[in-house]
């Protein structure tokens, strides 16, 4: 495919340096450099993505009996009042 770019003078200065820095010409410096853009755009996936994700249980650190929301807020409230009451103690 045939593909006709107009460039202003600065660009064009530009593509000039970084086609004198490699051993490449315009069109494969510009091929390479829409390559390197696409995969940027690229979703990448997380660490936990490449190791499989979690481990089974992993983010359950939650006391028995604590699975609704409302009764871990609960929990989570009692915990940091406890906390700061050891702390002013």
């Amino acid at each position: 495919m045939s593909l006709t770019v107009r460039l202003d003078p600065e660009t064009k200065r530009y593509l000039a340096e970084l086609v004198a820095g490699t051993d490449q010409d315009k069109s494969s410096l510009v091929r390479e450099l829409i390559r390197e853009r696409w995969q940027q755009q690229q979703k990448q996936p997380t660490i936990t993505e490449m190791l499989g994700g979690h481990p089974d249980n992993f983010l359950d650190t939650r006391p028995p009996g604590s699975a609704e929301s409302s009764r871990r807020r609960q929990l989570l409230v009692d915990h940091l009042a406890q906390r700061a009451q050891d702390r002013q103690a």
